[in-house]
C-alpha cells in the first residue's frame, strides 16, 4: 500500500474517533430519550410565555373586518401576522369597552411601506414555477422603485394604506 494511502487512512480514523468523542462529550444528556431531539426542550417550551391569541379572538369584537377580509386576497392571513401578539389585549380589552384602551394594550397598525413590503416586496425566492411558467399568484409583489406613488402637494411617497385598504387589497 502506497505510502500516501496510509496516512490518508490514519487521518481518518483519527477524525472519526474525535469526532465520535466531541460527539459524546457535546450532546445534551437528555438527548433519544424518547426520539431524535433533546427531550428536556419539551419542558423548556411549555415554561415560555404565550403571547399570541389566534384570529378566533379577533372576530368576536372585529367582525365586521373578517368580513371585508374574508373575501380578499389575505382572507388566509391570521390577524397576528401584521397586528402583532394580541394576547394581552384579546384578555383585557373588555374591561375598557366604555373608554379608550391603554397604550400597552393597543395593537399596532401598520401603514407604512416597509410594513406591506415585508412580503409584498419582489423577491426570487417566492416566485412559484409552474411548468416553466412564473407564477406570481401566491403573493402579488410589487417593485417597490417602479410602483412607488408620489402625493403631488407633499411631493412624498405615499404609502400602501393611502390606495388599498389593507384587510381587502
Amino acid at each position: 500500500m502506497p505510502q500516501q494511502i496510509k496516512r490518508l487512512v490514519i487521518a481518518f480514523a483519527i477524525i472519526i474517533v474525535l469526532f465520535l468523542i466531541l460527539q459524546q462529550v457535546l450532546r445534551p444528556a437528555s438527548f433519544g430519550k424518547t426520539g431524535h431531539y433533546r427531550f428536556l426542550a419539551i419542558g423548556e417550551n411549555e415554561m415560555k410565555e404565550i403571547n399570541y391569541a389566534g384570529s378566533q379572538s379577533c372576530i368576536k369584537c372585529h367582525e365586521e373586518i373578517n368580513s371585508d377580509k374574508a373575501s380578499g386576497y389575505h382572507a388566509k392571513l391570521k390577524c397576528e401576522m401584521c397586528h402583532g401578539p394580541s394576547l394581552k389585549h384579546v384578555r383585557f380589552a373588555e374591561q375598557f369597552a366604555d373608554s379608550e384602551l391603554p397604550d400597552s394594550l393597543l395593537l399596532s397598525k401598520p401603514g407604512e411601506r416597509k410594513d406591506c413590503l415585508v412580503c409584498h416586496q419582489i423577491n426570487a425566492a417566492r416566485i412559484k414555477i409552474v411548468f416553466d411558467t412564473i407564477d406570481n399568484s401566491v403573493i402579488k409583489q410589487i417593485d417597490n422603485l417602479k410602483h412607488n406613488p408620489i402625493n403631488k402637494k407633499t411631493k412624498e411617497a405615499l404609502n400602501c394604506i393611502d390606495c388599498h385598504y389593507p384587510h381587502q387589497p
